[in-house]
């Protein structure tokens, strides 16, 4: 007779004990069916069709209707991936012989080398011959009567339309595409004068018409003896004074011109020299000799490069940077009036804007210091007043320096009238984006700006800011972008965009969930509508990848637009001209120093209806969420089936998959017909093992750009593959007196929470299993019978095993 061991008590059984294999991914634990392993073996399949909820979705299956991440396939309709739109650069045109040429024209040589050419003296170029480009910038060629002077490419800070045309701002250039090239309408140069703010790290002069010195030579318009320095018995005698330069200057410095009212009163000598100081050390510039007894006299100087360094200026210099003036006499008195500073620079350009007052259309563009405005695109005049971010409010064109501490409005429907300023108190730090909107408490016009610092309406009446109680972090580039859309404020808060409506503000930004790969992070720079979209760019800076993506106002999702092909090519700025101007729309953007732009509908957002629309000649691998279900049993994958449209040997769609963690890189292989392709198996459709799998797909067209394959469904079939677990149907002894104390045992062990262990031979020296009793007979059964000796029917079963 035979015995088994159950939690260490001998039992006697009867007959032979049936053994059965069971699936326990699928085996079911009670009810009717059968137990058999192979009863439960046939494959399982994971459809994916839509993707319109986007990327950053790392783990997941087709219900999800997410991606992990798409590089180049658009799924902006449901079961409906095609390949993105074709992307192509505005450049400057080529070198022409004997042709005319104007100052602001722009050129590339006929085998590019990196650098552009801008005329700079007006003529026609050489019958013939093409000079010898200089490499150097700022090094000039003659070309027939034309000059030529190297320039570098810049980088696009801005872009917009106006009067039909397509305008690119970059930091010192404002350039016109002209349909197939863009070229140079204004290069700015600004002089930004500065006077003593504050007392030096010198005072020589003994003497002054008031307490302090710096305040009695920051006249504008010069006095001479009415206020001044001055030491009478003095034959040497300097004075350094700070200066205040406005916040977060960026862009070239050419020159700083030093200049000073001196006069000496002496018998043979009278000498005045300008004077600057930075990095420690003072500099006097050249000397003005024999200016003649008790004459005022101008003296001044202009460093072309920092004295100090002997390399080019930069901001933080000047900021640092003390002027003054210098007076020598042999004998009498050294006298001092007036000292400035004039500072030649190209600084960036900071907004455009395109307004309309009572009289014409401006086309607008501001730096950090002044602005220019246009009404043709080609004559271009100063605005005197304004400066900083610009937008159009209640009638007038408004602008903020770029610290939030001054306002400053046009006149009443007159862009180049009068204009008025006032002063706003608080910590701003940098202002990025002024924009019109409304109160979200009650529907208000208001106008808004965005920095650093957070989200701030402006009260022009009361002439006070009001911060928003929004809070994003206070990191660089924070509010780089704002804009009053859709009843609601949008902001970009760094890596993310905050949506703000009344008494709500949500998080809507491709950082959301598990956020975008390693290698594309960046801040958020600029964001457009286009219809129901809010299409947005984020900047991956000189580490990562720049990408641009675009989110739906109804259900949400950010779907991947354009993504670079290397890092160190940042996208800073956004503009989508409509299909009024060109065909089907068109999305321009900044990239690195590139200007590029691809075809984007307002018409519709299914492109495949779009018969003009042009696609990319490929994409990258776009990756599907991580299939994890169950992630620790092992599984077989079998097979990918698709349903498709226009595939062909050179129209097709090619699948990767990465195993266990590893990246998307091996190829499984191409659909190549439609619209049911033949299905791609796992090797040789014996299968793979895995625990998870990732699975991408990569789209290629043929010569003709208006084609694109289309994958309307993608389904993964696999086999759950758990290591067997076993059952065990036994005929249980319970004989003489200890009978019923048997069953009683039995029916401890059922009812129990925890497992025991089982070793069917009865021998502890041989194999155990750890099991549950699954099924017995029950208690009334057994009094039924009259818990008289005999025997009952049990089944243990393992529940799982690695």
């Amino acid at each position: 007779m035979r015995e088994i061991l159950l939690n260490s008590v001998q039992y006697k059984v009867e007959d032979e004990i049936i053994q059965k294999a069971i699936n326990p991914y699928k085996g079911k634990l009670g009810g009717s069916g059968s137990r058999e392993y192979g009863d439960f073996s046939q494959a399982d399949a994971e459809e994916y069709f839509d993707f319109r909820n986007g990327i950053g979705k790392k783990r997941g299956g087709g219900a999800d209707a997410r991606l992990d991440w798409s590089d180049g396939i658009d799924f902006t309709t449901e079961g409906q991936g095609v390949l993105n739109g074709l992307v192509n650069t505005a450049d400057y045109a080529t070198w022409a012989a004997n042709t005319a040429y104007v100052t602001t024209d722009f050129r590339i040589p006929t085998t590019a080398n990196t650098y552009c050419y801008e005329c700079t003296t007006a003529g026609t170029s050489h019958a013939t011959t093409e000079p010898t480009w200089p490499t150097t910038v700022g090094n000039t060629v003659g070309d027939g009567t034309v000059t030529w002077t190297c320039r570098a490419y810049e980088a696009p800070l801005k872009i917009i339309d106006f009067e039909d045309e397509t305008y690119i701002i970059s930091a010192t250039r404002i350039e016109k595409w002209d349909g197939t090239n863009r070229d140079g309408v204004y290069v700015g140069t600004e002089l930004l004068t500065v006077r003593p703010t504050g007392e030096g790290s010198a005072q020589t002069f003994a003497s002054s018409t008031g307490g302090t010195h710096y305040l009695e030579v920051d006249e504008v318009v010069t006095d001479n003896a009415t206020t001044r320095v001055y030491d009478a018995g003095g034959t040497d005698r300097y004075d350094l004074y700070t200066v205040t330069v406005p916040k977060h200057m960026v862009g070239t410095i050419n020159s700083v011109t030093v200049y000073a009212r001196v006069m000496s009163s002496g018998a043979t000598l009278q000498n005045g020299y300008a004077v600057v100081r930075t990095g420690g050390t003072t500099t006097y510039g050249t000397i003005v000799q024999n200016m003649g007894e008790d004459t005022w006299t101008w003296v001044s100087h202009t460093w072309t490069v920092n004295p100090t360094t002997s390399a080019a200026w930069t901001w933080d210099e000047i900021v640092a940077m003390e002027i003054g003036g210098r007076c020598v006499s042999d004998d009498g008195s050294s006298n001092l009036s007036t000292v400035y500073a004039v500072i030649s620079c190209a600084s960036e350009f900071a907004d455009a804007i395109v307004v309309t007052d009572s009289t014409d259309s401006y086309l607008v563009v501001s730096s950090p210091l002044a602005a220019v405005y246009t009404s043709d695109g080609t004559t271009w005049t100063a605005l005197v007043g304004c400066r900083g971010a610009l937008a159009w409010y209640d009638t007038k064109l408004r602008s903020i320096d770029l610290d939030g501490e001054v306002v400053r409005s046009s006149a009443a429907n007159d862009v180049d009238g009068t204009w008025t300023s006032f002063s706003l108190t608080g910590n701003f730090g940098t202002v990025y984006d002024l924009f019109e909107g409304k109160l979200l408490s009650d529907g208000t016009p208001t106008i808004y700006f965005t920095g650093t610092e957070g989200l701030y309406s402006i009260d022009v009446t009361n002439e006070v800011a009001y911060k928003q109680e929004v809070a994003y972090p206070n990191v660089t580039y924070a509010g780089h972008k704002g804009i009053y859309w859709n009843a609601g404020v949008w902001v970009a808060t760094g890596y993310g965009i905050i949506k703000v409506a009344p008494s709500e503000a949500t998080y809507v930004g491709s950082d959301l969930d598990d956020g975008l790969p390693s290698g594309y992070h960046g801040k958020v720079y600029d964001f457009t509508p286009v219809n129901s979209w809010l299409v947005y760019c984020v900047n991956g800076g000189t580490t990562d990848r720049s990408s641009i993506f675009k989110r739906n106002t109804v259900y949400g999702g950010n779907l991947q637009v354009y993504t670079t092909s290397a890092v160190n090519k940042p996208i800073a700025c956004l503009h989508h001209s409509s299909s009024s101007l060109y065909t089907n729309g068109r999305l321009w953007w900044g990239e690195g120093t590139d200007v590029k732009y691809m075809m984007f509908p307002d018409i519709t957002s299914n492109v495949k209806q779009v018969a003009t629309y042009e696609y990319a000649a490929s994409s990258n691998t776009a990756q599907l969420p991580i299939f994890r279900k169950m992630a620790a049993i092992p599984k077989t994958a079998l097979r990918v089936a698709a349903i498709t449209k226009s595939c062909s040997a050179t129209e097709k769609i090619t699948v990767y998959y990465g195993l266990n963690g590893a990246a998307v890189t091996t190829e499984l292989g191409s659909f190549t017909s439609s619209p049911k392709p033949t299905t791609l198996t796992f090797n040789s459709g014996l299968g793979t093992s895995f625990y998870t799998i990732q699975l991408g797909a990569k789209m290629y067209r043929g010569g003709t750009n208006t084609n694109s394959p289309e994958l309307e469904s993608l389904a993964f079939y696999y086999l759950p593959t758990p290591t067997m677990i076993s059952a065990w149907q036994v005929n249980v002894l319970a004989l003489g007196t200890e009978g019923d104390s048997t069953f009683s045992a039995w029916e401890t062990l059922r009812d129990t929470n925890t497992l025991v262990a089982f070793y069917p031979s009865g021998d502890t020296t041989k194999t155990s299993y750890i099991v549950k009793i699954t099924q017995m007979p029950s208690r009334s059964w057994w009094e039924n019978m009259g818990g008289r000796e005999g025997k009952f029917t049990a089944v243990l079963e393992e529940i799982i095993k690695d």
